[in-house]
């Protein structure tokens, strides 16, 4: 009887804390948008509760009377209320608001339209495989993220960013509060996704994501943020160190390369702190680890992860990896158009030797390039790689102009490394994120340009002017 009433009353119990939680993200959503003077009050509100929300607002998805292969999920609701936001701009212009759709746009930007085209045709040629209901699916992923970059350009202001970048600190201080409760306490406290073992018993931090990689991801794009616009003091090394980590207990390895990476670049290349410093830092981060590696050891050696990258030379990704190689000249130009093909099914199978991996049910190549060679074809993936390089120097080029071009710069090189591993394609959460940021990141060089540099965004004194919260000054 007991069990009977645990079974029942535990996942009420989870549906009321989730619940709670999307009502207190949405009460900050709409506190940061009182306190606001955008013009894009109901836009900047829905965008500010998706990037607060995590993947925890999946929860809201719900379908279509009569149409059950297209549920509203929030990226979904995001393509409908940008639709309907440029829709309205195109019928009504607003004085402030320029629609520009000039000659004048940059390499990346040309590519990731590319891209975005013949993903869709690659859909198109494989309808007959895939269905049209995919087909539209995929199709709406696609345009939501040019849709969300283009928006996010004309609607780009001082509040704007201000509104961004705090729903972004905001969310990583609560995700990696969840991920630290989630390691250290109840490994189930708003755990809405994966439950994968990081060593013995331990259960790798999700926070509030379905995964560990986007988790850390988010926060490492969130850094980027902190380390550009906070000037040096108490707050700026504590979110760093919070952040910091929020990414260790992810316990994903690509993300503490990714880490590194950001740092290294940032203090070494754009910040330039003295090497002692860094020296000192990385000694330090070194220590800490031998001890955590000696005080777990025999628990690190002997847990699933460890097991399974030892015992990964047959089922390794480099089989992956190779299968899409192989098989890519079979279909060269519009690939496989996804999973639904017996080629994927028996190559996964003979791989992994997992009947859900070779249906598609889960997992794939794990690797964005690879996933886009085998899916949409060697044009699709010329596209893909070439707009993520294109983007990587355009906003690193423009870095000695503005330390503010940093943040869409190490956005970028998280989006292009991260890519090597793990798929982010056009349904991911991180691919809006990138979206979002490419187009922010138009939106300063289109000041710059305007100003001759002059804007005062983009001047280095003037770091945490995005903080500043004079509700009644005017949007620039």
């Amino acid at each position: 009887m007991e069990q009977e009433f645990l079974a029942v009353a535990l996942p009420e119990m989870a549906g009321i804390y989730f619940n709670a939680f999307l009502l207190f993200v949405a009460c900050i959503a709409g506190y940061l948008i009182y306190r606001s003077n955008t013009p894009f009050k109901l836009e900047l509100f829905f965008l500010s509760f998706f990037l607060l929300g995590g993947n925890i607002h999946d929860k809201l998805t719900f379908a279509l009377p009569g149409v059950s292969f297209f549920e509203i999920q929030p990226d979904r609701f995001l393509f409908l209320l940008f639709s309907f936001f440029l829709f309205r701009q195109l019928l009504f212009p607003r004085k402030d608001v320029a629609l520009s759709f000039g000659w004048n746009v940059p390499w990346f930007k040309i590519l990731f339209y590319l891209y975005a085209i013949l993903v869709i045709s690659s859909q198109i040629y494989h309808v007959n495989q895939i269905g049209a209901p995919e087909l539209i699916t995929n199709a709406v992923y696609a345009f939501n993220a040019l849709l969300i970059m283009y928006c996010v350009r004309i609607m780009a202001s001082k509040e704007t960013l201000r509104i961004i970048g705090t729903s972004l600190i905001i969310g990583a201080i609560i995700t990696s509060l969840v991920a630290l409760v989630q390691f250290t306490v109840d490994p189930m406290f708003l755990r809405t996704g994966d439950q994968r073992i990081a060593f013995g018993s331990t259960i790798r931090s999700n926070g509030i994501f379905s995964n560990e990689y986007l988790h850390a991801y988010y926060l490492i794009i969130t850094i980027s943020w902190v380390l550009v616009t906070f000037r040096n003091g108490w707050q700026k090394n504590a979110l760093y160190l919070l952040f910091s980590l929020g990414v260790i207990c992810s316990f994903q390895r690509m993300s503490w390369l990714i880490l590194s990476l950001v740092s290294v670049i940032y203090f070494t290349q754009i910040e330039r702190v003295a090497w002692s410093k860094l020296i000192l830092t990385g000694l330090t981060g070194v220590a800490l680890a031998i001890v955590v590696f000696l005080s777990f050891r025999y628990e690190i050696m002997n847990s699933t992860l460890v097991r399974q990258r030892l015992s990964e030379p047959v089922n390794s990704r480099a089989g992956y990896y190779t299968t899409a190689i192989n098989n890519v000249g079979k279909k060269p130009m519009f690939g496989f158009g996804g999973k639904k093909n017996e080629t994927y099914y028996y190559s996964m199978l003979r791989i992994t030797h997992d009947r859900d991996r070779a249906t598609g049910v889960t997992g794939d190549f794990h690797s964005g390039y690879f996933s886009t060679m085998f899916f949409y074809g060697l044009p699709a993936f010329l596209a893909f790689v070439g707009f993520i390089v294109a983007a990587i120097f355009y906003f690193g080029g423009m870095i000695k102009s503005s330390l503010i071009f940093a943040i869409p710069f190490l956005v970028a090189l998280l989006f292009g490394v991260g890519n090597l591993t793990n798929t982010f394609l056009f349904p991911e959460y991180l691919t809006l994120l990138f979206a979002m940021h490419m187009g922010i990141g138009q939106k300063l060089r289109e000041w710059y340009i305007a100003t001759n540099g002059q804007h005062q965004l983009l001047h280095s004194s003037t770091r945490t002017l995005l903080w500043d919260s004079s509700k009644g000054s005017k949007p620039n």
